[in-house]
C-alpha cells in the first residue's frame, strides 16, 4: 500500500494559479459572449476577474491565447461526451441525443461556448493561424459521430437513402444554432423546448422509412 506521504503533492503556489486559471476563462467566456470577440478587453476581464492586467498576462499573453484556451477545454470535454455516446450499447438515436442534450443543458458551458464561437467570426480570423490545432482534435469526434449515423442506417433507423456526410454536417449544425434573436417569435421558448424541437426536426428528417409510425 502506498503511503500517502509519498505521493508528491503540488504546491500551494501552483494549485492555486490553476484555480485563478479556471476562474480567468470562466469570466472570460461570460464577457466574450455578453460583448463579442472584438468589444471583449483584456482590460475588463482583469478588473471582472479582480486582478492586475499583468497578472491577467501571465497566464494568458494575448487574448487569442485565452480565446484558444476556452476552446481546447470545451473540445476536450464535447470529446469526452461523444466518447462515451460512442462506447454505448443504446440505440443510435438514443446517442445521439446524448450528445445533444450534453450542448443544449448547457453542461460544462458548452452551448455557450457554441454560441459564442458560430457568433464572432472575429475569433475565427484572429485564430486563423493557429485554429487547425484546435479543429485538428475534432476529426476524431466527428468519426464517431459519422459512426453513430452509419450505425444508426445499418439496423434501419436512419434513412440509408441520405448521405451520411449530409446527415453528420446536419447534425453538427444542429449543435450550434443560436439562440432566438429578438422578434424571431423564438426567443420565450425555453431551452428544453428548443433542444425538443431542434431533435425532433433532425431525425424526422433522416428517419428510416422502416421505423414511420
Amino acid at each position: 500500500m502506498v503511503s500517502s506521504e509519498s505521493v508528491p503533492r503540488r504546491p500551494v503556489k501552483e494549485r492555486l494559479r490553476d484555480v485563478r486559471a479556471r476562474y480567468i476563462l470562466e469570466v472570460a467566456q461570460e464577457l466574450l459572449v455578453e460583448k463579442g470577440y472584438r468589444d471583449a478587453s483584456m482590460d475588463e476581464i482583469a478588473a471582472r476577474v479582480g486582478i492586475a492586467k499583468g497578472t491577467l498576462y501571465q497566464h494568458f499573453p494575448h487574448k487569442e491565447d485565452l480565446v484558444l484556451a476556452l476552446l481546447d477545454q470545451h473540445v476536450e470535454r464535447f470529446a469526452q461526451t461523444v466518447d462515451a455516446a460512442a462506447s454505448s450499447s443504446l440505440p443510435a438515436r438514443a446517442r445521439l441525443e446524448q450528445i445533444l442534450r450534453y450542448v443544449y443543458d448547457d453542461r460544462d458551458g458548452a452551448y455557450t461556448m457554441m454560441q459564442l464561437l458560430t457568433r464572432n467570426v472575429e475569433i475565427w480570423k484572429s485564430l486563423a493561424a493557429r485554429k487547425d490545432e484546435a479543429l485538428g482534435r475534432m476529426e476524431r469526434t466527428t468519426g464517431q459521430v459519422r459512426q453513430i449515423l452509419d450505425d444508426g442506417k445499418a439496423d434501419g433507423s436512419f434513412d440509408p437513402a441520405v448521405p451520411t456526410t449530409l446527415m453528420l454536417r446536419a447534425f453538427m449544425h444542429a449543435l450550434t444554432l443560436g439562440r432566438p434573436e429578438p422578434g424571431s417569435g423564438l426567443e420565450d421558448l425555453p431551452q428544453a423546448d428548443l433542444a425538443a424541437h431542434v431533435a425532433r426536426v433532425f431525425f424526422e428528417g433522416i428517419r428510416g422509412r422502416a421505423t414511420g409510425g
